[in-house]
């Protein structure tokens, strides 16, 4: 295979690495609009060829994908629709890790949905680990079930450190804390309160009994159209999110423009300017050397709550990746968060030639022996996959 990967940062740099390692990929070209930011996250090969690219622009864009098979979205999802038009007019397979999402209730790569079938092409969307592993477990879950009638999805991000650091994008971190929380109760979308309607909730280990808290997650707009289900929501938890649930009350998210200096300024907006980039990899190194990032661990859990031959069944699907610095082994300079979603993408891109159904799906669309073969990837990959079941 020929890849363009669109997006060379903390995410883009794991996905780079697995596939510079796959035998059955035989040309990466990872584009970035700053490419010298790109150069410390992407190291350059026989295999891998760093260019500059403006995703913005169609043109540009499909003059780098002539001839590839895949093209991953791993920049921003505002670029999405843009990438996907290219994919249709290169004739090749689409690939991304999350949706724009501008109403916070339609996932904007549906659209297209008849298009890539007429073209017999597949595009994958959502691959990242939540959105991605998320989905793929809510439908997991949801096929040992005759009937569901609520999802919950659940996620715990631990981060011990002496600075605060972005291990994901800031732009896509802060608009997911800002954006009302979207839920799905009984055939309705609604949007609720930023982290509202706490709970105590039962993590795998380490994590135990946390306090989540609902934030924005893509999963709430797909997987009601591919699982039918009465309710789906999503919270987080850990301690980053309390640390933004802070910054929150103190008005720094907010959007209305307020006064300072004999000025106007939009905190978010301020907040966003001042806010740390992801550290490079080399500067993960020198972070976590030097005692400033101690450790970090992600986890998930998937609720499905339903009817099995009129028992009700709860199932809870988790997923718990490696600590930083387990991760730190292997791809010294990922964070805790680069890595899982990095980890996800590769995992979701081995599947996309397989799979025999044209057209736009999501994760939760995928079909028992796709799904298995991710899952395979994951745990390969250090991942521990759990699943308990407890009749009501």
């Amino acid at each position: 295979m020929k890849i363009l990967l669109i997006g060379a940062g903390a995410v883009g740099s794991v996905i780079s690495k697995y596939l510079n390692k796959d035998d059955e990929v035989a040309e990466v070209i990872c584009a970035s609009n700053n490419i010298n930011r790109a150069k410390e996250f992407v190291n350059e090969n026989d295999k891998i060829k760093l260019v500059e690219l403006n995703a913005l622009n169609i043109d540009e864009i499909v003059n780098k994908a002539r001839g590839v098979d895949l093209i991953i979205n791993a920049s921003l999802p505002r670029f999405n629709e843009n990438i996907l038009e290219v994919a249709l007019r290169v004739g090749a397979h689409y690939q991304d890790l999350a949706s724009e999402l501008a109403d916070l209730k339609t996932a904007e790569q549906l659209k297209f949905t008849g298009r890539f079938r007429e073209a017999g092409l597949t595009a994958l969307i959502n691959t990242g680990v939540a959105p991605g592993i998320t989905n793929l477990l809510a439908r997991e879950a949801a096929d040992k079930l005759s009937e569901v009638e609520e999802i919950h999805f659940r996620c715990v991000e631990e981060q011990k450190a002496s600075e605060f650091v972005f291990a994901w994008s800031a732009e896509t971190t802060l608009d997911d804390l800002t954006a009302p929380p979207l839920v799905f109760r009984n055939g309705m979308f609604l949007l609720t309160k930023p982290f509202g309607d706490s709970e105590e909730y039962e993590f795998p280990e380490p994590f135990g009994k946390r306090h989540a808290f609902s934030i924005y997650g893509d999963e709430v707009a797909t997987v009601p159209l591919f699982i039918k289900t009465k309710i789906v929501d999503f919270k987080s938890s850990g301690s980053d999110i309390e640390f933004s649930k802070a910054l929150s009350r103190l008005g720094l998210f907010s959007k209305e423009p307020m006064e300072f200096s004999g000025g106007k300024i939009i905190p978010l907006e301020f907040f966003k300017k001042i806010a740390p980039k992801v550290p490079s990899p080399q500067k993960m190194k020198r972070m976590i050397d030097e005692g400033v990032i101690e450790n970090a661990i992600f986890a998930l859990s998937v609720e499905v709550i339903g009817k099995e031959q009129k028992q009700d069944i709860r199932i809870k699907m988790s997923a718990t990746f490696p600590d930083l610095k387990e991760i730190t082994k292997t791809f010294p300079g990922a964070t805790y968060i680069s890595y899982p979603a990095g980890t996800a993408a590769y995992s979701f891109s081995k599947v996309i030639p397989k799979i025999k159904t044209a057209g736009v799906f999501p994760p939760e669309a995928l079909d028992d022996e796709m799904r298995k073969e991710v899952m395979l990837n994951l745990e390969r990959n250090g991942v521990v996959i759990s699943q308990q079941f407890q009749k009501k």
